[in-house]
């Protein structure tokens, strides 16, 4: 007898492959009217390397498809539950900068902060336009004419929040301390005021190289940044 090939296969009487799928899949009931083929119908299990009921391969693909849905429903669960730890450490840093009454205390304690909360090695704030900040000291402002403020200034351009990952040379030269020596991964976000112009940034740089990423998802950042641009604003002359 001559062995049957792969097109007889799927065309058994006029009766194709999709043809069948496609009864099956019509009607759900059919097995149900035809109990006895479910222990007659044998397939192979290439795990187990031999053959098995329809049955039993359906109890199997069943179970793994199961051992599928816990993993993704565990990976749910941890995700919502890191989003619970980060909404709340968040919480602790949008109360510090929304009660702030005095600049100078913000711009102490609100590193500090976030430090703790994030694992950040630095956190750098600074602020343009020396005249426009009372009583506020030198460490915190930078000159609006320095070529690294300029150069940083058009890097910030159009936008909300700039990862990078490594840390340039430049935003390196830029912070205030000096003593980090192993930045991994930063997190630049724009201080604007009410008309959008650059009032000033927060360095948050991690030494993690991972800790943040071109592709995160920076909303929350963004709510950081602007946040504490609406506050700090409140403090400058007009």
């Amino acid at each position: 007898m001559n062995p049957v090939n792969s097109k007889q296969k799927n065309a058994v009487m006029g009766v194709t492959e999709a043809e069948v799928s496609d009864f099956l899949r019509t009607h759900p009931d059919f097995f149900e009217r035809h109990l006895a083929l479910l222990t007659e119908l044998v397939i192979p299990h290439s795990a187990r390397g031999r053959t098995v009921s329809l049955l039993e391969r359906q109890v199997v693909a069943l179970r793994d498809q199961l051992t599928i849905e816990r993993k993704n429903l565990k990976g749910l669960v941890n995700a919502a539950l890191d989003n619970t730890r980060l909404q709340q450490r968040l919480q602790k840093c949008f109360e510090l900068i929304a009660r702030s009454d005095d600049l100078h205390i913000l711009l102490e304690t609100l590193p500090s902060l976030l430090q703790a909360e994030f694992d950040l090695g630095v956190v750098d704030i600074r602020l343009l336009d020396g005249k426009m900040w009372p009583a506020l000291s030198v460490e915190h402002m930078i000159a609006r004419d320095d070529s690294r403020t300029e150069a940083l200034i058009k890097r910030l351009a159009g936008k909300r929040c700039l990862i990078e990952a490594p840390v340039s040379d430049l935003l390196i030269s830029l912070l205030k301390d000096d003593t980090f020596s192993n930045p991994g991964s930063c997190a630049v976000l724009p201080m604007l005021t009410a008309e959008h112009s650059l009032m000033g940034w927060i360095i948050l740089v991690a030494e993690d190289r991972d800790h943040y990423r071109p592709d995160m998802d920076t909303v929350l950042l963004e709510g950081l940044g602007g946040l504490l641009s609406a506050t700090t604003q409140r403090f400058r002359l007009a």
